[in-house]
């Protein structure tokens, strides 16, 4: 159509007549929001740089020789300490040490207060996963010293945390394997005996007195030797009687002192974690108060702004114009 308002040549004629009225309208409303971002209060931004490390408990950190608790962590452990960012329990211990209602000027009478604290604690407090997979923990707050003291704590916060987790786990862990050591040594108690029981009888190797009294029964029918044979014959016959018996039971013996090993094991690991703390974090920068404000940007705030305006009354226009060309036809 050659009378449309998209038409280049018709949309610059009416920019053009209109031209002084934008200027206008787009400067008052950039020095209203000049004014007005005067009045928005100052929020300064402190941030914590930190990488993971292998999450490993305390106990196989220090026991494994095969893990190295000193190593980076990689997607999984990232992960895993995004979780325990978001969770709960650093979020009240944050709140309740900050005193965060009172900071953030919440209005504890209202029912839906925890939600507004909810709202302040997420704008102010982020986490993420940076490209260099590292973490980083952003604080905005209106004292800069407060925001370079909440980031720290929170960072301070992840042993806490990770390690409490660690040791309810390796305390229940622990109580098991204490009754299950107990019950080996028992087990163990009870095939010792049965193995001293056996011996008494004179069997102390089944595989090897077998092989020697098979031998000397032969040399014996052999020589002709009917007592010796005889004698020979009573103590096979006995070794027959108990020499499975035996066996069974010295493997089972094996097999358990192998288990209490590992169970001895386990509940080292287990001690140590219980007791001992490791860190589970790298700090490549630890948050220091900002001077220089972050929040808000009352350039970008104007810009923004008086290009939003025009671009409004722009489309304004072309919208009203092109009603007062349906209007004529």
């Amino acid at each position: 159509m050659s009378n449309s308002i998209l038409d280049n040549s018709s949309l610059f004629s009416l920019l053009y007549n209109w031209r002084k009225k934008i200027i206008i309208i787009s400067f008052l409303a950039a020095v209203i929001a000049a004014i007005a971002s005067l009045f928005i209060t100052n929020k300064y931004k402190s941030e914590v740089i930190l990488f993971p490390t292998m999450n490993l408990s305390t106990g196989k950190a220090l026991l494994n020789e095969y893990n190295d608790f000193l190593e980076i962590g990689e997607e999984e452990e990232l992960e895993h300490m995004m979780q325990i960012l978001q969770s709960n329990d650093i979020f009240n211990r944050v709140v309740d040490k900050f005193d965060l209602l009172n900071h953030y000027e919440i209005d504890t009478n209202n029912e839906l207060y925890f939600v507004d604290l909810m709202k302040e604690y997420q704008g102010n407090i982020k986490s993420e996963i940076t490209k260099y997979s590292s973490i980083k923990i952003s604080v905005l707050d209106t004292d800069p010293q407060m925001a370079a003291d909440i980031a720290n704590e929170i960072s301070s916060l992840i042993d806490t945390v990770m390690n409490n987790l660690q040791k309810n786990m390796a305390q229940q862990g622990y109580e098991s394997l204490i009754r299950d050591r107990d019950y080996v040594l028992s087990e163990i108690k009870v095939l010792e005996d049965s193995i001293v029981k056996i011996r008494a009888l004179g069997i102390n190797d089944y595989e090897s007195q077998a092989e020697v009294l098979n031998e000397q029964w032969a040399v014996a029918k052999i020589k002709n030797n009917h007592a010796a044979a005889t004698a020979i014959e009573k103590k096979l016959e006995l070794l027959s009687k108990y020499g499975g018996q035996y066996s069974a039971l010295r493997d089972d013996l094996v097999h358990s002192r192998g288990r209490l090993n590992y169970v001895l094991k386990k509940l080292n690991e287990h001690k140590l974690t219980a007791q001992e703390q490791l860190e589970h974090k790298f700090i490549v920068n630890a948050a220091v108060p900002d001077l220089k404000k972050s929040y808000p940007i009352r350039w970008l705030i104007v810009v923004t702004t008086a290009f939003s305006t025009t671009l409004f009354l722009i489309v304004l226009i072309a919208f009203k114009e092109q009603l007062k060309q349906i209007k004529q036809r």
